[in-house]
């Protein structure tokens, strides 16, 4: 899989910042577009796609309503096409996961989550579950953006992950980052206070090298999200929101951090 990776040449603090209390913003924060930007984008928004176990497909596109954050939803589940305008459920990720609410334009209440994780041996980010009226359904959804989070693959860097963690535990705390190399993976790490390394493996198998890095030295979307290895931290820690990332059996593999004071993130062109 070849991805390209964009080198940003100017300064940057990763650190975290003062606590903020707008539930929509820390909502806003979690998304790659601003919602009133929506207009201005091109043929796809920010959203999910869903698809079923018995073969249902699903679509939720975040929307400007009203200068609150809304989602278009369509799906063929059941056979017909269902529409909805769904809401956020408030407070925003509470137990870590993303839940959204409404009803369909036929009048059945419909409910969807999504729990991040690797969804079909990895091929998606999220485990979804629908309910429209009082039938459930279940499958995968993955996000629909123009930047391609890092955490998109997370499946594919932990075993990288997982050795540089060991390496580094007595210093970093969160993962920032990971990226393919020629010998391996290479992963990034920071502490609370903005110190950062990156680490780098050969194969995945062993650890080839570590070197600090300076504040200039930042890929771009490096820390959106962080990711914290086996731990779920508590909502409100600095500036952070925490998704749980778990496996198709409920197990904790993780938490991604997603920084409300950095304000919504614009397309990158």
């Amino acid at each position: 899989m070849i991805r390209l990776l964009i080198v940003l040449t100017a300064a940057a603090s990763l650190a975290a910042c003062a606590t903020t209390s707008a539930e929509n913003s820390l909502a806003i924060s979690t998304f790659d577009y601003e919602p009133a930007r929506s207009s201005d984008l091109p043929d796809s928004h920010f959203g999910y796609e869903l698809v079923g176990e018995a073969g249902w497909a699903g679509q939720m596109t975040y929307a400007n309503s009203g200068g609150e954050v809304a989602v278009d939803f369509v799906s063929n589940a059941g056979g017909d096409q269902q529409t909805a305008e769904l809401a956020m459920e408030e407070p925003y990720l509470n137990g870590g996961v993303r839940r959204f609410t409404g009803s369909t334009e036929a009048g059945a209440d419909i409910f969807v989550m999504l729990q991040a994780g690797p969804c079909a041996a990895g091929d998606h980010t999220y485990f979804a579950t629908m309910v429209i009226g009082d039938v459930q359904y279940r499958g995968c959804a993955s996000e629909n953006a123009a930047n391609d989070r890092w955490t998109n693959y997370l499946d594919d860097w932990m075993p990288a992950i997982d050795l540089c963690v060991t390496e580094l535990r007595s210093q970093a705390e969160h993962v920032t980052y990971a990226y393919s190399t020629a010998s391996g993976t290479a992963v990034r790490l920071a502490d609370h206070n903005g110190n950062r390394w990156e680490c780098v493996t050969i194969e995945d198998r062993r650890i080839n090298a570590v070197r600090s890095l300076s504040a200039v030295d930042v890929i771009l979307g490096e820390a959106d999200p962080i990711f914290i290895r086996s731990e779920m931290p508590a909502q409100g820690d600095a500036c952070y929101i925490y998704e749980s990332v778990r496996t198709a059996e409920g197990t904790l593999i993780g938490a991604f951090g997603y920084d409300s004071c950095a304000g919504p993130r614009a397309p990158v062109s």
